[in-house]
């Protein structure tokens, strides 16, 4: 799994970056805050990221701030590197969206135990969103054709006809009959449907 480290300490995050990569995760690495927030911000940003706390430009908590600010699927687990004690430090930290955080010096283990529970937590939205998109699909697509099914046609024909409605513009619309198509949905549709019985009684 990819992950971002955001250190501004050259040596630190030498360091960070041999030790993630023993624990087998692709690092990429950003050295002030500007850079970290752009690399969470592109398409293939990283589903995990070790931020800084205090960084050059733009402070770990306002990356963290920024990249909360905007709703996306791929959610990055967001873990604040800090040397503050003050609670209220780390509830502003918390409140800014951060998932975790580890003080300054901190153990090893402890970081790659903190690191594998974010791995858990995405790993378990990367379920959810699957699970979400086969919903979406079988809600809207026919299980033996894969084509829209008569409802999703209807609601994109309302789309279309409120679109062209809207600039103005006309609308066409094909239908196709294809000859003898019930006995071949009569047939491979109750095939569909047994095996299908099948599996879940087993």
């Amino acid at each position: 799994m990819r992950i971002l480290i955001a250190e501004d300490d050259p040596s630190f995050r030498r360091l960070l970056e041999e030790r993630l990569t023993m624990w087998g995760y692709d690092v990429t690495v950003a050295e002030d805050g500007d850079a970290a927030l752009q690399i969470l911000e592109s398409d293939a940003a990283p589903r995990l990221a070790i931020l800084d706390w205090m960084m050059p430009g733009m402070s770990g908590v306002e990356v963290c701030r920024n990249v909360r600010e905007k709703v996306n699927d791929s959610y990055t687990y967001i873990l604040l590197l800090t040397s503050q004690q003050r609670d209220e430090d780390l509830v502003t930290g918390m409140e800014a969206g951060a998932d975790d955080y580890i003080t300054k010096p901190f153990k090893h283990n402890e970081l790659r135990l903190r690191l594998r529970a974010g791995r858990r937590i995405i790993e378990l939205q990367n379920e959810l969103l699957a699970a979400r998109d086969t919903f979406r699909t079988r809600a809207s697509h026919d299980s033996l054709t894969g084509l829209w099914n008569h409802e999703e046609i209807l609601n994109i024909l309302a789309q279309e006809l409120a679109r062209a409605e809207r600039e103005g513009k006309s609308v066409g619309v094909i239908m196709a009959d294809i000859d003898f198509f019930k006995k071949i949905n009569d047939t491979y549709y109750l095939l569909t449907f047994k095996s299908s019985d099948k599996a879940s009684s087993a």
